[in-house]
């Protein structure tokens, strides 16, 4: 799949991703207090185009101007719980960029924020001419009880290598900006998902992230899962991470048909001395009727696997009655099956 075409999806999907008030015109990120909102409206010409603004959600009077006409990106706010402060945050497929604005009555001004650290990539895997493209992005997560701003400032390179850095924003007396603090992430299942080879999807895994964020996919760091619909090019897929007891990961992937059933291939990967994840094809399952096939996997017909979004077992069901066959539990250092 080309990037232009994955473009084309990513700002499809997005368009119909908040509640939809018109052909042209979307409302969504509304604050706790529900009187302001992010309103997103479409170019009639180009509907790939448009301008976002913070707009009172009684009178429709924009509130700020975030931008005029623009191609689409994926925009959001994060609201503090009281509705005084709203981070804003926009990319367009090449960066991702915040803005911070404080409420004043039904006027926000802008904090400017100041020059944010920067995370530093890792030697591997190393980049050529053509995958040497870095991508920054700084994100707001969210709002902290203290009054901090969380951040993620983000590096990526087509490479697949990536770095980040958990940034807490405070702000002083007049609201002055002031870094409080600055944690570099360690590696999670997002990372080892970019580290994959690059034609175990339908496009580039960085594109597939792109999609998963655009439209509220689940990338659950904290747990070691990923789940991401596909669309007409690409099966479904979801990914689990568990580790050896030294730390090392161990990555599950799990596909689906393309026009069928869901969850019937499932691969394992690790990390190997060029820092990019390899196919396992050494028997990984104890005791299961089939063989890993070097290519596919683990494919049976009529079984589903069930990759864990906590905890480290593995279900396999039946496809037709969805019993469960078999339970497989990671140990640290190897699955042992459940009876």
């Amino acid at each position: 799949m080309s990037e232009l075409k994955t473009f084309a999806i990513c700002s499809g999907l997005l368009l119909i991703a908040a509640i939809s008030l018109t052909a042209h015109e979307s409302i969504s990120c509304k604050s706790p207090d529900g009187k302001f909102a992010l309103r997103q409206t479409f170019n009639d010409i180009n509907p790939i185009h448009g301008d976002t603004a913070i707009i009172e959600t009684g009178t429709r009077k924009v509130a700020v101007q975030l931008h005029g006409d623009e191609p689409a990106g994926s925009e959001k706010l994060v609201w503090s719980k009281d509705s005084q402060r709203v981070a804003s945050f926009r990319y367009d497929w090449q960066n991702g960029t915040t803005r911070v604005f404080f409420r004043n009555g039904a006027t926000f001004g802008e904090i400017k924020i100041p020059e944010l650290p920067s995370p530093q990539l890792p030697d591997l895997p190393k980049p050529d001419a053509s995958n040497s493209e870095t991508i920054r992005r700084v994100e707001p997560i969210r709002w902290l009880e203290s009054g901090d701003l969380l951040l993620e400032s983000e590096l990526q390179n087509k490479a697949g290598a990536r770095a980040a850095l958990q940034i807490m924003l405070g702000f002083e007396q007049g609201n002055q900006p002031m870094i409080h603090n600055s944690e570099k992430e360690k590696m999670s299942v997002l990372d080892f998902f970019l580290l994959l080879p690059p034609d175990t999807f339908e496009g580039p895994p960085s594109i597939w992230l792109n999609v998963m964020r655009a439209n509220g996919e689940v990338i659950d760091k904290e747990n070691g899962y990923m789940n991401c619909p596909g669309d007409g090019a690409q099966s479904e897929f979801e990914l689990a991470l568990f580790r050896y007891r030294d730390g090392r990961p161990l990555l599950a992937l799990c596909f689906g048909e393309l026009e069928g059933t869901d969850s019937v291939q499932l691969q394992f990967f690790e990390l190997g001395a060029d820092g990019r994840m390899q196919q396992i094809s050494q028997p990984i399952l104890p005791g299961a009727p089939i063989k890993n096939d070097p290519g596919m996997g683990y494919v049976k017909e009529s079984w589903q696997f069930e990759l864990p979004r906590k905890g480290c077992t593995i279900l396999v069901r039946s496809e037709k009655t969805k019993k469960i066959l078999h339970k497989f539990t990671w140990s640290g250092e190897k699955f042992v099956e459940q009876k």
